[in-house]
């Protein structure tokens, strides 16, 4: 009968290692998880700021390319305006 309780403590002992080892290596993992978690909110935040920028980057070039055809259509009416002036 004492060599089963012993053998029965040895289990129980062996089992209770085995559970904080697993406890370790659970705390260690959540710790991965995390820094994996932030690296990809890092990342997502990257291309929506890459995505706005590239937005921003196409109405300025509307802007100036809007500009750019008043300044066109002022040029070419420059002409017609100071033809009098010359005379």
């Amino acid at each position: 009968m004492r060599d089963k309780i012993d053998e029965l403590e040895k289990l129980v002992n062996s089992a209770a290692s085995l559970i904080e080892k697993l406890e370790e290596e659970n705390g260690l993992l959540q710790k991965q998880v995390n820094s994996l978690i932030k690296e990809r909110d890092k990342t997502n935040q990257g291309t929506a700021k890459t995505r706005e920028f590239k937005d921003w980057r196409q109405k300025v070039k509307k802007k100036l390319s809007k500009i750019c055809i008043k300044i066109e259509k002022a040029s070419s009416q420059q002409d017609e305006l100071f033809t009098d002036y010359g005379e």
